[in-house]
């Protein structure tokens, strides 16, 4: 691993909202159990008090994050009865026209006004109204950042229900300044993807889908990088969610996969799956998976995997195989 200060520590920053501990356990335990030496973070919203403290246990840094939205009660019946508060969130109304240039607008000019906090102004913006999970993240995890990045040598950016570790996620040679990011199973392009073409397409217009259309497919829920790396990836994919002309679930992959094609973020490096130290098994032929004898899944060479992502896809029978995945499953 290229560290440009020993001194530093390296972080795992990643978002939760409304699992329960169980949900989260083979993420930090598998990761605790790696021997990693670095912080684990995760931004939260809507966990019980119980799951932050088994959590605070684990030693991992708990960072809430407070959902902007409007209950409006939703009667059902013939009399009307109160049924529920329904939330409603202020994204819903970027994907309705004029609204959602009109928030484009006021954005840019009140970035400008603030002129050398342009980009926290965005941030600070962005984290409520991108109200999909799955996308103010990167908000929030930039406003995160800019407090306590300085701490931080390299930065992992990661899904955590459906990851698990295997090594220290940093155990690997990049490039000083790189940003790494990791390609999904399967020859399927961009323009291949049904969902993925679709997100593009309604996030940047139809004109976009063909300059990236032929490129492979990189997930969007493991990201890699030196401090600086991870702060310019952020503020590109900031940028670019300002500008989307609709904003749907999931729409955080066409977002990361058209500013790492177009050229917004400087020295990407890319990782097939068995060949580096993520493998996103979403579309992985389980008949493709070599287990050495300690249960520990290998790249095609035989060197290890740090991470196993979506590894839930799997079947019961061959997840169980997954040594750290067992183990995290019967620690606590």
């Amino acid at each position: 691993m290229n560290n440009t200060n020993k001194n530093k520590k390296n972080l795992v920053l990643g978002f939760v909202k409304t699992y329960e501990f169980e949900q989260i356990k083979p993420f930090v335990i598998s990761l605790k159990n790696t021997g990693y030496q670095g912080d684990i973070c995760l931004v939260y919203c809507d966990l019980s008090q119980r799951t932050i403290d088994l959590l605070q246990e684990q030693g991992v840094q708990m960072y809430p994050f407070k959902e902007f939205y409007i209950n409006l009660p939703y009667y059902i019946g013939q009399g009307g009865k109160l049924k529920q508060n329904k939330k409603i969130y202020p994204y819903l109304l970027l994907n309705i026209y004029p609204f959602n240039r009109l928030y484009t607008w006021l954005l840019r000019g009140a970035s400008k006004l603030a002129k050398e906090n342009e980009d926290l102004i965005k941030a600070h913006v962005a984290q409520y109204f991108l109200n999909v999970p799955s996308c103010n993240r990167y908000a929030i995890y930039y406003l995160y950042l800019s407090k306590y990045g300085e701490k931080y040598a390299n930065v992992m950016l990661s899904d955590v229900r459906d990851v698990v570790f295997q090594g220290d996620p940093f155990d690997f040679e990049f490039e000083d300044g790189s940003l790494n990011c990791f390609l999904e199973e399967g020859e399927k392009t961009i323009g291949d993807s049904e969902g993925n073409a679709q997100w593009i397409r309604e996030g940047f217009g139809e004109d976009a889908l063909p300059k990236i259309a032929d490129k492979s497919i990189s997930c969007s829920g493991t990201t890699i990088g030196s401090i600086d790396a991870i702060m310019a990836y952020l503020k590109a994919m900031i940028d670019a969610f300002v500008q989307l002309k609709y904003h749907s679930w999931g729409i955080d992959q066409g977002v990361h996969n058209y500013i790492i094609y177009q050229g917004l973020v400087k020295k990407v490096k890319f990782y097939n799956n068995f060949r580096g130290p993520i493998l996103t098994m979403h579309y992985t032929n389980e008949e493709k998976l070599q287990f050495d004898s300690n249960g520990y899944l290998r790249n095609d060479d035989g060197s290890p995997i740090k991470v196993l992502h979506q590894y839930d896809r799997l079947s019961p029978e061959v997840r169980n195989k997954i040594a750290v995945y067992r183990k995290s499953e019967c620690t606590v």
